[in-house]
């Protein structure tokens, strides 16, 4: 539950709340010309493929009106779809522009998983929003509507209203204070929300992620936070085979593992004593998690290049959140606060599922002079509401570069 009332907060998490509020309130300034449809949009790539990123009109979208693909320009090679049952690719789903989303009625084996790689990592994706269309290549396994307490929905008694699972090795190894996930924009951010909506996210998020790198100004707005201390849930899986297969267990509840097992990413660290760790954490699956988070987040801090993520285990990440309303692609805060549309602080942009490897060169006073960004995994989910804006968006930028 997210409390608008501040008086408890952590003093450090109200610091740099407040810092971020200075930024949102030059933000707000900058974008008054944007709302009056005065201000030009910018690319943050000089990649080719970025400038012509716009998916087919909403009509062709199979689960209208969200839809999700591959991220243009990102690097991104989808191998194919498949139920998680199965090892067998689906042909309607061959050109991989266009990508399953499950809503959670799916049965048992049933879940759509996407096999993908990108130039680090090799894996399996799943991904389910609440109330998303059915999809019509398998009409047995629900439309969203099915609310009876007794079915298998995925859904059901849980607050979250999104959940994606990416599972894989990595290329190469990498080093795992260097990875992030969360989200990156190519533009700058459009109508942003009132202040007592930032305020209220801005501290939610510092709460939840004390690494959050958050940047509300300028041309690439973006929100990144640790890979391993941001997944709900995360394990290893030690495998002979480096090849996907069939993993039907994907569809199953996520369980954070015990930081004395051999899956544990806690036991990656160095120094680990496991006589150490409470006696809660025999029961206590948020007691675990809580520490993974906090250990993982230490170790981002610190910049350490060991441990490192290795090319003989396989990896295992669950998110999931309970914010966003995908169907209405609205902010769902407690009141007083509400709902909020997604569609005019984005400015024509699709949310993402994304992780980086961000390797960072700093000069001899801490100050960072250079970063290198690689996508681990990219995906892009867009809302028909967004749709027009986009447009609007190439249409600026194209008249922009014919006027230069």
């Amino acid at each position: 539950m997210i409390s608008i009332d501040d008086s408890n907060e952590d003093p450090k998490t109200s610091e740099a709340a407040n810092e971020l509020m200075n930024v949102y309130d030059s933000c707000r300034e900058l974008n008054a010309d944007f709302s009056a449809g005065r201000r030009m949009s910018s690319i943050c790539s000089d990649d080719d493929e970025y400038k012509s990123s716009l998916p087919p009109h909403p009509e062709n979208w199979p689960q209208r009106p969200l839809l999700l693909r591959p991220t243009p320009g990102a690097g991104m090679k989808i191998r194919g779809v498949r139920y998680s049952s199965s090892k067998t690719y689906l042909a309607s789903y061959e050109e991989g522009q266009s990508l399953p989303i499950n809503n959670g009625l799916e049965t048992k084996g049933r879940c759509l998983v996407i096999d993908f790689e990108s130039d680090l990592f090799i894996g399996t994706a799943l991904l389910r929003l609440k109330n998303a269309r059915r999809l019509d290549c398998d009409r047995n396994d629900g439309d969203g509507s099915n609310k009876d307490p007794k079915s298998t929905y995925y859904f059901h008694k849980k607050k979250r209203t999104f959940q994606t699972v990416i599972r894989g090795r990595f290329k190469r190894r990498v080093p795992m204070s260097e990875c992030v996930t969360g989200q990156m924009f190519t533009r700058p951010a459009g109508v942003l929300p009132p202040r007592l909506i930032v305020k209220a996210a801005v501290l939610l998020m510092s709460h939840l992620a004390p690494q959050l790198q958050s940047r509300l100004e300028g041309e690439c707005p973006r929100f990144l936070s640790p890979l391993c201390s941001t997944a709900q849930t995360a394990y290893i899986i030690k495998k002979k085979n480096q090849t996907t297969d069939a993993d039907e267990d994907l569809d199953d509840e996520m369980q954070e593992p015990h930081p004395s097992a051999q899956s544990s990413f806690i036991q990656l660290l160095p120094q680990t004593n496991t006589k150490n760790h409470p006696m809660s954490l025999d029961s206590d699956i948020k007691a675990r998690i809580k520490r993974r988070k906090k250990l993982f987040d230490k170790l981002h801090s610190s910049g350490s290049v060991e441990p490192s993520f290795c090319t003989q285990s396989e990896y295992c990440f669950e998110f999931f959140q309970h914010l966003i309303l995908f169907d209405k692609f609205t902010l769902d805060f407690p009141k007083p606060v509400g709902q909020h549309s997604l569609k005019k602080m984005l400015n024509g942009q699709p949310l993402q599922i994304l992780a980086l490897h961000q390797e960072r060169k700093q000069s001899e006073i801490g100050k960072i002079v250079e970063e290198e960004l690689i996508r681990l995994w990219s995906f892009d989910i867009w809302h028909e509401s967004v749709y027009e804006d986009a447009i609007n968006n190439d249409i600026d930028i194209a008249n922009s570069a014919a006027s230069q």
